[in-house]
């Protein structure tokens, strides 16, 4: 069973808001296949005073509040409890920790600057951001996010960091999730996956509203699924470049140092599909 950290921007529940960190943690927990060590809070989706509260009452609401979350810092890195747990925790199980970063890079980045060894004794990076191309939905392009809000330290962790594997934008688009699907979900006799589907209809209105589609895409839930269950991707090496420049729009390919890195590649959509809503349904019988 994999030991993970996930860092994320959680805003599950903020109305306008992505919900897809929340769901890639409910996921992550319903697969089974991983000790989910803690939830350290980042900005992106919104600020961490923001964020940081909003994850407490996630954690609690889906009954995980046993689960510690430790708040992010923006700028100082002594003062980043995210940071000192992560720093401390890959240290304390060397070669053993995955960490899953689903927003901005900046906790990662000041963990280095706390333990020099940090990188060193890192399992697995997987990380949802940065696009190796133009990101077009229905014929709009859509601007990067999770890399791009905290370019230098994005820069940092992309060229210091070692086994990378990234779902980027442009991979995450192989995975379509349908209203259609999703609303059976909530024809279940699982009251979890009720209230669920019913929490996740502000996220469909909104993407049907900016794109004219039925469904979502669920970003970090690919990258997730990436880490924990590999046996649904293709994984692809590629040659990234990025510089501090390209990284201000999450562009990997630059003028920067070149290096490989894993870009998953969903094999079979459907199947993943129904991959994910069978983790949503084992954490919903575990949670009656």
């Amino acid at each position: 069973m994999k030991k993970v950290i996930i860092d994320c921007d959680n805003t599950f529940g903020v109305e306008g808001c992505d919900l897809d960190d929340g769901l890639a943690t409910i996921y992550a927990l319903g697969t089974g296949r991983c000790e989910l060590l803690g939830v350290t809070t980042t900005f992106g989706n919104n600020t961490l005073e923001v964020i940081t509260p909003n994850t407490h009452s996630f954690m609690k609401e889906i009954e995980m509040e046993t689960i510690p979350v430790y708040p992010g810092h923006t700028t100082d890195a002594k003062q980043n409890e995210a940071a000192t747990f992560l720093a401390q925790t890959v240290s304390r199980y060397p070669g053993e920790v995955s960490i899953l970063g689903i927003g901005s890079l900046t906790n990662l980045y000041h963990a280095s600057l706390l333990d020099s060894d940090f990188f060193e004794n890192v399992s697995q990076l997987t990380f949802m951001g940065g696009v190796t191309e133009p990101l077009i939905i229905m014929g709009n392009v859509l601007d990067e996010l999770n890399f791009a809000c905290n370019s230098a330290a994005s820069y940092e962790v992309l060229t210091h960091g070692k086994t990378i594997t990234i779902a980027t934008g442009n991979a995450c688009l192989g995975a379509f999730f349908s209203k259609e699907r999703f609303d059976r979900m909530g024809q279940s006799d699982i009251p979890f996956l009720r209230w669920l589907c019913e929490k996740a209809q502000y996220w469909f209105k909104r993407e049907k509203e900016a794109f004219g589609h039925d469904g979502i895409y669920k970003w970090d839930v690919y990258a997730a699924a990436a880490l924990i269950c590999p046996e649904f991707f293709d994984e692809t090496t590629i040659d990234i470049s990025p510089d501090q420049q390209s990284m201000e729009t999450g562009m990997l390919i630059g003028k920067g140092s070149t290096r490989k890195i894993t870009v998953p590649i969903v094999k079979d959509p459907k199947a993943f599909e129904e991959h994910v809503y069978e983790s949503y349904a084992r954490f919903g019988m575990q949670n009656k």
